[in-house]
């Protein structure tokens, strides 16, 4: 008994299993996990390394250079990118897209550093390597207060961190803007040389008192007691009253000669502001497993608590909101995907009627509840994707139902009962159909055999599709049949007369088989033509989020200090403030500032740059679409006619995989100077172009620095080492931290330093005095070394072991990426010929993200082809009958063209996917149409010419019913699904017009070409 007699025999057991199949789909909808999207691996780690002191060619040689060596063995090494700057090593370690379990290759990682370490000199820390570089801190939330110190700020976001901390969703919390504390010494040059004394001998006063030290134990009676020296500061007041020997033989205390202070870090080395005001954040990460609406909606009810509970004039405010965001997106998702079933359900009853439309309107609902039941179990998360591939499976989904139900009315009209016609049908149509699903289905096997990171994002598509297509054929097989017992109408005659359509489309059959080379020529004519039409479309990797949020991301000249970019910052924050949040009906919501380093990853796709003194970023949430676009053109132009040196970048959130610029041009080779010429002559080429804008590289003008040039001589008469120099230099003027004072649970640095007065004077460095340690004397820096102004490079950046300088771009509005990289790649490549050996260009950003992308799914393609063919030939028993289907596939690019130049898209991945999509459904129409010319020629016995004919006006309403259907669900994804969907829906949608018209048309007189079947006259056609 197969499965339709069953669900016939059993129909009560079959309605019943479909009630609790529609309870249960529901259920599993509301547990579904949601998500934005499906996201990525992030398989970035970064090795920090300090060399206090080093050059940054320096650090390269000696630090950067061995490490790199010994990570660069491991196999799963993408690219090794790093920066060496003055006194810190910092290397990108990037993994190769296939490997998904990361865990192993960090372990292999901290192995390889840890066996590079032991080459390094002395002096430098310990590698520090961070595999959680690519954590998401999906809601920042701002403490701040006009009246607390940064201290007790602090203390209050530590407690409330551990609050937050509890929610059962919740990772881990990072505070931002943390201003390290210190207990500054600040002593006077003039008063220490009046004494004899030096830093250095401060410093080692200082840390002599300050130990901690145990003393041993002593065994007393039957108890041994350990014993533990006093010495260590308690306090302040006893670092003022530490004794400080003279030469003479007495003695003063610290404070007769040097301020002891509570103070934090001067200056500063990060800063976090909101709304222009000084602020603490809170940065949230949820766990893998978490639920982001839930973990939302916990943290908005425990922040109203824990704000009732502070003290007055505190303030907790949302400043990214991720939970809100993704809630939003899914929400209009399943709206438009409620919009689509609505739509296909009302194409169903006006099509078929009442009768036949509600039974197969109601397979639309059961297939999709069925598919979360079995999402569920395969942990498949609703987000933009998963729920995107539902909405373009409404219209696949439904042509088993039509399919089944119109064989079903045939052989009933044929006089059958409808528990035979529905046997008979499903006998007929089962493997047809499997083979029809599953022909789909392969379609969509490239994107999730893709083993890149876009192909991790859209890999749900082929997973979902999958699933709601065999869903469908079950229910057709089962559900079909039982609804047409109750509902299909007994006496079902068959139509005398075909109607106006039918008798248009027979005639237009007939015509084409009388010319078919001239159908076949002006079809590959057409298709040809296409492809000049697609050129002229804009290419685009991914487009802008419509997010209302921006970031703007300010880089100042390489070395500028970060109190001039606090300064300069500030007035940009203030241009904000007073600009866009002054009025009731305020454009900004509100911002957040991070100086000194990047925000952290509040967005997947978002880049994160390196700490540096010159570098800020502005996050900003408007009010609506409108007004981000307008802030972002405004900001820009008001920051470059003000600060005309400084580097402003305002940019939208971005979907997919993070770019860093979407233009980027690497140059790499050997020698510096010859780098910078080449890149210097790129960037004059890149001015030429139109619609690029901010034209940089990412190495920066050379700094300039003041070399101490030691007389050994003098020195060596004086018994002076370049040791005691560079000792006393240090503490003079940045300062040097010599210990470390407890206070609570903290180690908080006393930093011994001159007072202001002489530590920014040039003119005070050649009177520094430099403390002899092996003799005790007290030197004027001037009588053993003169100072010298140089220039260096302020970082060396390097990628896979070779000095690579990227120049990157932006582009301005309404100009494509991929058209720039077209335009200037036939000069670059000429350029490059001219290149010495070893020198060589590469190209970065959206060409080679794209690229990767792009072939990542290209090489999966056969393994899709060769499925289809086996299942199809599997099917058909014959390779002429395949090989019509999949000549028909190319053809879809004429719609797709079209559709994407009128309605002025652009071609972007989502379009790739789209034309993929496109594939699958022409073969499921294409199968069900060769099928039934055999049936035709076998069962009704009808030669082959009358054969072609009758099987296309037999499956003329199915498959047009197809497309409509296919049409009408994915109309809402058009329109309200976003920028990111729309090209995709135009492909789809147009790419079907065309592909109906060649399969009802196309595939007819391909069929008689091949299996050369004579032409008939018109008249003796019946």
């Amino acid at each position: 008994m197969d499965i339709t007699s069953f669900a016939l025999k059993k129909d009560k057991v079959t309605i019943v299993f479909t009630l609790l199949l529609f309870v249960y789909g529901l259920i599993s909808f509301m547990d579904l996990p949601r998500a934005k999207d499906p996201g990525f691996i992030i398989r970035t780690a970064t090795v920090v390394t300090y060399f206090p002191g080093a050059s940054a060619k320096r650090v390269e040689q000696l630090v950067t250079d061995k490490l790199e060596k010994n990570i660069q063995q491991m196999p799963e090494i993408d690219f090794i990118k790093s920066t060496s700057k003055s006194g810190v090593s910092i290397i990108f370690v990037n993994i190769l897209e296939k490997h998904k379990e990361m865990r192993p290759i960090w372990d292999s990682l901290r192995r390889k550093v840890d066996t590079g370490s032991r080459e390094l000199p002395d002096g430098v820390s310990t590698p520090i390597v961070n595999d959680e570089f690519g954590d998401v801190y999906g809601t920042l939330i701002s403490i701040s207060s006009d009246g607390l110190s940064p201290k007790e700020l602090e203390d209050i976001a530590d407690d409330t961190k551990d609050v937050f901390l509890r929610l059962d969703e919740v990772a881990k919390i990072n505070i931002l803007g943390i201003q390290p504390q210190r207990v500054h010494v600040e002593f006077d040059n003039s008063k220490l040389a009046s004494l004899n004394l030096s830093a250095s001998y401060l410093k080692s006063i200082l840390q002599s008192k300050n130990i901690v030290l145990s003393g041993g134990s002593i065994k007393l009676d039957s108890s041994r007691l350990s014993i533990e020296p006093s010495g260590n500061y308690n306090n302040l007041k006893e670092i003022e009253n530490t004794l400080i020997p003279l030469n003479t033989g007495e003695s003063i205390y610290l404070k007769d000669v040097a301020i002891v202070s509570y103070s934090y870090k001067d200056p500063t080395s990060y800063l976090v502001n909101k709304d222009g005001e000084n602020s603490l954040i809170l940065a949230i990460s949820m766990k893998e497993d978490g639920d982001i609406i839930n973990l939302g909606k916990k943290i908005d009810e425990l922040k109203v608590k824990v704000q009732s509970k502070l003290p007055l004039g505190v303030n907790l405010d949302r400043l990214f909101n991720e939970p809100k965001i993704v809630d939003n997106i899914i929400s209009n998702f399943v709206s438009n995907l409620l919009q689509a079933m609505a739509l296909v359900i009302i194409v169903m009853l006006l099509s078929l009627g009442l009768r036949s439309g509600l039974i197969v309107a109601v397979l639309i609902p059961m297939s999709i509840l069925t598919s979360f039941i079995v999402m569920s179990i395969f942990d498949i998360w609703l987000d933009q994707v998963s729920l995107a591939a539902l909405i373009i499976s409404l219209g696949l989904l439904v042509d088993s139902a039509i399919v089944m139900s119109e064989s079903i009315m045939v052989l009933m009209q044929k006089g059958k009962s409808v528990v035979d016609a529905s046997i008979q049908s499903a006998k007929e149509l089962r493997v047809p159909l499997l083979t029809s699903a599953l022909t789909t289905s392969a379609a969509f096997l490239p994107i999730f055999l893709a083993k890149s990171t876009t192909g991790e994002y859209t890999a749900s598509i082929f997973k979902v599709v999958t699933i709601v297509l065999l869903s469908s054929w079950i229910l057709a097989l089962t559900l079909t049949p039982v609804l047409s017992k109750y509902f299909m109408k007994k006496d079902i005659k068959e139509a005398k007369e075909e109607g106006f359509v039918y008798k248009t489309y027979r005639a237009f059959l007939v015509f084409i088989l009388n010319f078919r080379l001239l159908t076949v020529v002006f079809v590959i004519a057409v298709f040809i033509a296409s492809f000049a039409l697609l050129d002229k479309v804009p290419k685009k990797f991914f487009p802008d989020s419509d997010v209302n949020s921006l970031t703007v991301e300010i880089q100042l000249p390489v070395g500028t200090a970060i109190e001039t970019t606090i300064k300069d910052v500030a007035v940009i924050e203030n241009f904000i403030r007073e600009k866009y949040m002054k009025d009731e009906n305020k454009e900004v919501i509100n911002f957040v500032t991070f100086i000194g380093e990047s925000a952290p990853r509040f967005w997947l796709a978002y880049n994160k740059e390196l700490a540096s003194s010159e570098y800020s970023t502005i996050l900003i949430n408007t009010k609506d679409e409108l007004s981000k676009s307008k802030i972002k053109q405004e900001i820009e132009a008001f920051a470059k006619s003000r600060f005309p040196n400084m580097q402003v970048d305002a940019k939208f959130l971005s979907n997919g995989p993070p770019v860093s610029k979407p233009i980027e041009i690497r140059v790499s080779g050997k020698d510096i100077d010859t780098l910078f010429k080449i890149s210097s002559k790129i960037k004059q080429k890149l001015t030429q172009i139109e619609g690029v804008k901010n034209i940089s590289d990412d190495w920066g003008l050379k700094n300039k620095k003041l070399l101490v040039k030691i007389d050994e001589a003098k020195a060596l008469e004086e018994g002076i080492s370049n040791f005691d120099i560079a000792l006393s230099l240090q503490t003079a003027l940045s300062g040097f931290e010599v210990t470390t004072f407890r206070k609570e649970d903290k180690l908080i640095p006393i930093v011994l330093r001159s007072n202001q007065s002489s530590k920014d004077s040039i003119n005070a460095l050649e009177s520094i005095n430099v403390y002899a340690q092996s003799s005790g004397k007290n030197i004027p820096l001037s009588q053993v070394a003169s100072i010298q102004t140089v220039y260096e490079e302020s970082k060396i950046i390097r990628r896979d072991r070779s000095k690579t300088v990227t120049i990157g771009t932006y582009v301005k509005d309404d100009y494509s990426a991929m058209a720039i990289f077209e335009e200037i790649k036939p000069w670059l490549d000429e350029y490059s010929q001219d290149f010495d050996l070893g020198y060589y260009y590469s190209f970065g950003g959206e060409y080679e993200a794209s690229g990767k992308a792009n072939e990542s799914i290209v090489v999966n393609i056969p393994i899709a082809f060769m499925i289809i063919l086996l299942l199809m030939v599997t099917q058909f028993n014959s390779i002429r009958k395949p090989l019509i289907i999949l000549s028909t596939i190319p053809l879809g690019i004429i719609g797709v063209s079209f559709g994407l130049y009128v309605m002025d898209s652009y071609f972007g991945f989502m379009t790739l996917l789209g034309v993929i999509s496109l594939a699958g459904i022409v073969i499921n129409n294409a199968i069900v149409l060769l099928e039934r010319i055999k049936t035709e020629e076998q069962d009704n016995k009808r030669n082959s010419y009358d054969a072609i004919i009758e099987a296309c006006i037999s499956r003329f309403r199915p498959i047009l019913l197809t497309t409509i259907t296919t049409i009408f669900g994915l109309i809402p994804l058009w329109y309200s699904g976003g920028i990111m969907w729309e090209p995709m829906a135009i492909a789809i949608i147009f790419g079907l017009m065309f592909s109906t018209i060649l399969t009802l048309g196309f595939v007819p007189v391909l069929y008689s070409l091949l299996f050369k079947i004579k032409k008939q006259k018109v008249e003796d056609v019946k």
